[in-house]
C-alpha cells in the first residue's frame, strides 16, 4: 500500500488526532473509516450539521409515530368502524331472520293441528259408519262384529 498525503489546516489536524486517540486507531485507518461511513450512509459531510445522531433519531421517531396516528385515524379506526357496524346488522338479520323462522314454523304447527284434528274427525265418522254398516248387518250382534270394528278402533 501506497502512502497519500491529504492536505489539512491545523485545526482539522489536532481534531482528527482526537479522534484516533479516542477510537484507538491510527489515522489513516479513522480516515479510510470515515470514508466507507459515509459511503455506505450516503450522508454528504459538507451539509452535515453539528446535530447529534440521537436528535435525529427522535425527529424521525415523531414522524413515524406522526404517520402511524394518521393512519389509524383515516384508515384503521373507519375499517374498525364498518366491520363492528357489519357484525351489528349481521346480528340484526339474524334476528329477524330467527324471527320469521319462528312464525313460519308456528303457522305450519297450527296447520298441522288443524289438519289432525280433521283426520281425526274423519277416523271418527269413518268408525261410526263401520259400526252402523256393522250393527244393520248383525243387529244383535251375534257374530261379535260391531265388538271386533270397536277393537280395531279403539
Amino acid at each position: 500500500m501506497k502512502k497519500k498525503s491529504i492536505i489539512i489546516k491545523e485545526v482539522s489536524h489536532r481534531e482528527i488526532k482526537v479522534l484516533s486517540e479516542t477510537f484507538g486507531i491510527p489515522i489513516g485507518a479513522l480516515v479510510e473509516n470515515m470514508i466507507r461511513y459515509f459511503k455506505r450512509t450516503g450522508i454528504n459531510p459538507k451539509d452535515a450539521l453539528n446535530e447529534n445522531p440521537s436528535a435525529m433519531i427522535k425527529v424521525l421517531d415523531k414522524r413515524i409515530v406522526s404517520f402511524l396516528r394518521v393512519q389509524e385515524r383515516d384508515i384503521l379506526k373507519p375499517v374498525r368502524d364498518e366491520v363492528y357496524m357489519n357484525g351489528k346488522n349481521q346480528v340484526l338479520k339474524l334476528e329477524e331472520l330467527t324471527n320469521s323462522l319462528r312464525e313460519v314454523l308456528g303457522k305450519m304447527n297450527s296447520a298441522d293441528e288443524k289438519r289432525t284434528l280433521l283426520v281425526k274427525s274423519e277416523l271418527l265418522k269413518q268408525k261410526n259408519c263401520l259400526i252402523e254398516i256393522a250393527s244393520y248387518l248383525d243387529n244383535k250382534d251375534r257374530s261379535g262384529l260391531n265388538q271386533r270394528i270397536k277393537e280395531i278402533f279403539s
